[in-house]
C-alpha cells in the first residue's frame, strides 16, 4: 500500500471511524453520569432516612402532667370560641421574607426551635387570636431574651401573648378572665 492509497483509505473511512468515537465517547459519558447520579441519590437517601450510628431515641410525653391539667381547663375554657393547639412551632405563625437571603435565613435559625405552648386559632377564619405561654416565676435570664424574641416576634404579626404563671391552678372563669373571652357555660 502506497502513502497515497492510504491517505486515501484514511479520508474515506474517517466519517465512520468519527461517529464510531464520537458514539463510544457519548456512550462513556452516559455510562459516568449514571453511576454518579445514582452513587449521589444512594447516598442522599441513605442520609434521609436512617439514624445515625451511636444515636439512642427514646419516647418522651408529649405534656407535663401540669401541662395536661392547664390544656384540659383552657379546652373547657374556649371550646365554642377557638380552635386549641399545643406546642406549636413560632415559625409556623409567621411568613418571613427579606430583601437578602442571608438575613431571612439568620431570622429563621433564630425562631426554629421556639415553640409557643398554647395557640388559639379563630375557627372560621383560621387566624391565630393569641398565644398563651406559662411561665415559671421569675424567669431565668435566657427565658427573659427567648420570652423577648418571641414576643417580639408576634407583635409584628399582629398576634397578642398572653403570659400565665406556670404553678398555678386555673379555672375556668380565671381563664376566660385572663384571656378576655366570655366563659363557656
Amino acid at each position: 500500500m502506497t502513502t497515497d492509497t492510504l491517505v486515501t483509505f484514511v479520508s474515506d473511512n474517517m466519517a465512520p471511524i468519527s461517529l464510531a468515537l464520537g458514539g463510544l465517547l457519548v456512550v462513556l459519558l452516559l455510562w459516568w453520569a449514571t453511576m454518579l447520579l445514582t452513587g449521589l441519590s444512594g447516598r442522599k437517601a441513605e442520609r434521609r432516612t436512617s439514624l445515625p450510628p451511636g444515636l439512642e431515641l427514646s419516647a418522651q410525653p408529649f405534656m407535663t402532667k401540669a401541662e395536661a391539667a392547664f390544656y384540659n381547663v383552657l379546652r373547657l375554657t374556649v371550646q365554642d370560641e377557638y380552635l386549641l393547639f399545643a406546642q406549636v412551632p413560632l415559625w409556623c405563625l409567621v411568613n418571613v421574607d427579606a430583601v437578602r437571603p442571608k438575613l431571612r435565613l439568620d431570622f429563621l435559625g433564630q425562631i426554629a426551635l421556639k415553640r409557643l405552648d398554647f395557640v388559639l386559632v379563630h375557627p372560621g377564619t383560621l387566624t391565630v387570636a393569641k398565644v398563651i405561654e406559662m411561665e415559671e416565676d421569675p424567669p431565668s435570664t435566657q427565658r427573659q431574651a427567648r420570652n423577648q424574641l418571641v414576643e417580639d416576634t408576634l407583635k409584628v404579626v399582629g398576634i397578642d401573648v398572653v403570659r400565665l404563671t406556670l404553678n398555678r391552678i386555673y379555672t375556668i372563669p380565671d381563664l376566660a378572665a385572663a384571656l378576655d373571652i366570655e366563659p363557656a357555660e
